[in-house]
């Protein structure tokens, strides 16, 4: 059936095969591979003429590698710029393992397609090529070269398995005493009390909190630069706490004396860097 459209162009409205019920995948033709393993067929689809696909056929005896190339010649350049040759291949069970069409794949519009399909097992596999469009023609050349493995994704089973060890016995009938029932909460709570006192709980220590305080002196002894910072005892400073300059890498230091308003400490850190601070941080 067909119909007329603008320019004068016919158009055809069916679905470019011939019956209502076409099935063109039952008359697959056979790739025949030569001595070589290669195999080599020619040709050409019309749409209009009710030739939309062709189906091909690789019967593989043994496991190995299927590569396939496609070689196309689209129809001319006043009928749809935008022509694609799909190209499918599928296993028995007719499901696809590799596509390329407008829909799928990173070829679309090339004139030259491959497909390398690896790791296959022996059997049948289809190769379907068909036209996408209304106005669609083709020739093409498809070739088939089939390369045999020993075998595919061989297992070391069980040589690489290790040993079971023995297992516990277990009684061919269940050795459950009668009138067993599982413990209720309930009664893990008292089994627990019977046992002993619970455990205290552990109180929790609130962490120690960090003291800031302003650098009122600098000077320079050996060994580095004494600071003073405005903290003393009577403000959570002592002896031996630990602290460092804000925003100075080398600013770490160890209180050495303190007074109750003041503690003294020596860093490696300068002057300059000391000054451009201005503070410091006390604590953990």
């Amino acid at each position: 059936m067909l119909f007329v459209a603008c320019g004068g162009t016919q158009v055809p409205t069916h679905n470019g095969y011939k019956g209502k019920k076409a099935q063109p995948w039952k008359k697959a033709k056979l790739l025949k591979f030569d001595e070589k393993s290669e195999a080599k067929v020619e040709g050409d689809l019309a749409y209009a003429e009710y030739r939309r696909a062709h189906w091909y056929q690789a019967n593989l005896a043994s496991a190995g590698q299927l590569e396939l190339r496609l070689e196309i010649t689209p129809p001319g350049d006043a009928v749809n710029d935008e022509f694609d040759l799909g190209f499918e291949v599928m296993d028995s069970g007719f499901r696809t393992i590799a596509k390329s069409d407008k829909e799928e794949g990173d070829d679309v519009g090339d004139l030259t397609k491959s497909k390398t399909l690896l790791d296959l097992e022996p059997g049948i596999y289809y190769i379907h090529l068909y036209l996408q469009g209304r106005l669609d023609t083709a020739d093409y050349v498809l070739k088939a070269t089939f390369k045999p493995m020993a075998s595919v994704g061989k297992s070391d089973f069980p040589a690489k398995v290790a040993f079971v060890p023995t297992l516990p016995m277990v009684p061919l009938q269940d050795d459950t005493p009668k009138g067993w029932k599982p413990p209720t909460e309930k009664t893990q709570v008292k089994i627990a009390r019977k046992k002993g006192p619970a455990p205290p709980k552990e109180e929790k220590k609130e962490p120690v909190q960090q003291i800031t305080a302003r650098i009122i002196n600098i000077s320079v002894v050996s060994g580095g630069t004494q600071i003073t910072v405005g903290r003393g005892t009577s403000a959570g400073a002592a002896v031996g706490m630990k602290g460092k300059i804000v925003g100075v890498p080398t600013g770490a230091f160890t209180l050495a004396n303190c007074t109750e308003r003041t503690c003294t400490a020596t860093v490696s850190a300068t002057p300059d860097q000391i000054k451009n601070s201005g503070s410091v941080v006390l604590g953990p």
